[in-house]
């Protein structure tokens, strides 16, 4: 069994090398009615680094970014007779954006993203800041966030 462990770390490594992005994270904590805010129990990345005295962001961590295609059914409000449903028959095709992330950034569970949280791309203008809807683990070394665009849809 460590010879796989050693083999999925070494591989996650290698495709983060390749296809790889920046990204900020920000852990956010909300209240029942309230606004979230940040949350001080969890750390953010990148972390800061004490450089001569002043702190300054370390080394940002890198995740594999990617929109996946999905197909969603919606109601059209069609009614062939009075008592039958509404009709699924069409179907939406959207995107999905996803980010898949090397857990070594998190080496506790409590840490972990959760729903709620930011994640943002300061490196690449184009995209916009993402929450966390959902995070599940894919794998032993990597995790998937399922992310939604919070403002202008790109």
């Amino acid at each position: 069994m460590a010879i796989f462990d050693r083999l999925d770390r070494l591989t996650s490594r290698a495709v983060d090398t390749v296809n790889a992005i920046p990204f900020t994270f920000t852990p956010m904590k909300g209240t029942p009615n309230g606004r979230p805010g940040p949350d001080p129990d969890r750390v953010a990345l990148p972390l800061t680094v004490v450089v001569g005295g002043a702190e300054v962001p370390g080394p940002m961590p890198r995740g594999i970014f990617d929109y996946v295609s999905t197909e969603y059914g919606i109601q059209l409000g069609v009614r062939k007779s009075y008592r039958e449903a509404n009709d699924l028959r069409a179907l939406q095709i959207g995107r999905d954006p996803q980010l898949s992330i090397d857990r070594k950034y998190w080496p506790s569970a409590d840490w972990e993203p959760k729903q709620g949280d930011l994640i943002s791309f300061p490196l690449n203008p184009d995209l916009p800041e993402f929450q966390v809807s959902s995070s599940q683990r894919d794998g032993l070394s990597r995790m998937v966030l399922m992310l939604i665009t919070i403002g202008a849809q790109a």
